[in-house]
């Protein structure tokens, strides 16, 4: 077996310093494997940040590893037995648990593996030299690859050639742009870069799902614009998501997020960020429309179809000259969430347009359109359908619907004060109106 050295410490804290994870660790060493962490909780106990995903690389075969757990009286499942990962879960802890690994075939997409037990190996393995971090239970470091100096300098690194770590799967060039968003500092490694634009056209026979776990994960970022923007410079996004290029409105829908709206509730959001970055050839409906064969295109949920391609129309509708009453309008028909979104996007519509200037108050009327929003309660139309059948007005049918929607831009109109009578009253004087006059 090949063995990693030593090449420092570290203190182990949070879910790494947690007795059931040393549980976990104990169970594997008693059937005779050795236990290390590995990647994301690596850096992150070294970049003293929020501990989350627990990884552990063992060079026990998962079977054994299974075995060794259960016999601990620890619950198992084997989540990806043919690539050897197991997940231990105990209590409220989840332990990712992956055999040491070499790529016997790679196509650019999927990797067949074979099981080892050379450390060495399944760190060559890896994609960049932080990724191939390891750590014992108590805190001593393996790093074959100086990966923790790249880390501390913002540096992210491919192991080895980084067309051949491309060419083996390319959706490590969406993540060579995810983790400089999340970890680096200028420059980016200009060979990684290279590389990456060579490798391009590759991403387009990665799933559009693996697409858009990455694309989610690196708008999580704190401030990936000036990532997205590298992303277009070096062809990747135009290679396969030629959309999204409005780096300018993502900016400043990243300073609202973080910044200016950061006390008002309003926190990241990578579908919000995505929609900002979106711009479609297409006006209206059409637009809309485009923006829904999009996000359906990443495999987007309904729910997500519907508020990104809404997100990518409503802005529009939104003026920070608007008075109160229309302010509420436009709650009363998005809601307070889509109307928030609405404004978001507005704001940074108007902040990111070349020719806008500063004006004194600006912003503060943005951020009272969104504080109107925060106290709202959707008013109900204090009429229904059986009031004009009850009052006889109209005969069942069609005409029903017209003059309700008739009633309702009325109360709109006035600022949703008329009350049930007042507004029978209206119907009544107006049931045979022309029904061209409904609110479109």
């Amino acid at each position: 077996m090949t063995k990693l050295e030593p090449t420092g410490h570290l203190a182990p804290y949070g879910v790494m310093a947690a007795p059931e994870t040393r549980r976990v660790f104990a169970a594997l060493a008693k059937k005779g494997g050795t236990a290390r962490f590995v990647g994301g909780i690596v850096r992150d106990v070294l970049l003293a940040r929020d501990l989350h995903d627990v990884d552990i690389a063992c060079d026990l075969k998962p079977e054994a590893s299974m075995e060794a757990l259960q016999d601990a009286g620890i619950r198992v499942i084997p989540t990806g037995l043919q690539h050897g990962t197991i997940t231990a879960v105990i209590d409220d802890y989840s332990y990712e648990i992956t055999t040491l690994r070499v790529d016997v075939t790679t196509d650019g997409r999927h990797a067949e593996v074979a099981f080892t037990d050379n450390w060495l190996l399944d760190a060559k393995r890896r994609d960049f030299t932080f990724n191939a971090l390891y750590a014992d239970a108590n805190g001593t470091i393996y790093d074959p690859f100086n990966g923790e100096a790249d880390l501390r300098i913002g540096k992210v690194r491919f192991i080895g050639v980084a067309e051949d770590r491309i060419a083996e799967d390319y959706l490590r060039i969406l993540r060579f742009f995810r983790f400089f968003a999340h970890f680096g500092r200028p420059p980016m490694d200009a060979i990684g870069a290279e590389a990456c634009r060579k490798g391009a056209v590759g991403l387009r026979d990665i799933s559009r799902e693996r697409i858009r776990d990455e694309m989610f994960k690196l708008l999580r970022a704190k401030s990936p614009a000036a990532t997205i923007g590298d992303m277009i410079g070096f062809s990747v996004l135009p290679a396969i998501l030629p959309e999204l290029t409005n780096v300018a409105r993502l900016r400043i829908v990243e300073w609202l997020e973080t910044t200016a709206l950061a006390d008002a509730a309003i926190s990241i959001d990578p579908l919000r960020r995505m929609a900002s970055l979106f711009v479609s050839p297409h006006t209206g409906d059409d637009a809309m429309a485009h923006a829904a064969r999009f996000a359906r295109s990443l495999r987007l949920s309904n729910d997500e179809v519907e508020r990104f391609s809404l997100m990518c129309f409503s802005y529009r509708l939104i003026e920070n000259v608007m008075d109160a009453k229309r302010v509420r309008q436009h709650l009363y028909h998005l809601g307070v969430a889509a109307f928030r979104d609405a404004v978001i996007m507005a704001w940074a519509s108007h902040a990111a347009h070349a020719a806008a200037r500063p004006v004194p108050g600006e912003n503060r009327r943005w951020q009272e359109m969104l504080e109107l929003a925060n106290g709202w309660q959707q008013p109900e139309l204090p009429v229904k359908g059986r009031d004009i059948l009850q009052a006889g007005l109209v005969p069942a049918g069609p005409m029903v619907g017209q003059l309700l929607r008739r009633a309702e831009e009325y109360w709109l109109e006035n600022d949703m004060q008329p009350d049930h009578d007042m507004l029978m009253d209206y119907m009544v004087a107006h049931k045979n109106a022309d029904p061209s006059r409904e609110m479109k």
